[in-house]
């Protein structure tokens, strides 16, 4: 049998106390380990970047849509424009 392992009564096997902490010990290393590799996963992923991104572009545009001053841009040249007579898409 492994050194840590004593049997006292038979069918039942005990450990040692040491051997208890050493494995406890190994478990919590490796949870925090993990939880350390995660919160790097999570701050070099960009979904927080693009969120911010985005917010910060519709923020633009509402902003844009409810001053009363400005005009809307004009199409960028080379897109066809509607006539007089034209109806759009439906």
């Amino acid at each position: 049998m492994s050194r840590g392992c004593s049997v006292k009564h038979h069918g039942r096997v005990t450990y040692d106390a040491d051997v208890l902490k050493t494995f406890w010990e190994k478990r919590i290393e490796l949870h925090m380990e993990q939880l350390q590799k995660e919160d790097m996963r999570i701050r070099r992923s960009a979904l927080d970047r693009l969120r911010d991104e985005w917010a910060r572009q519709l923020e633009r545009r509402n902003q844009m849509l409810q001053s009363p001053g400005r005009r809307p841009r004009r199409a960028p040249p080379g897109t066809p424009t509607l006539r007089a007579g034209d109806q759009p898409a439906a």
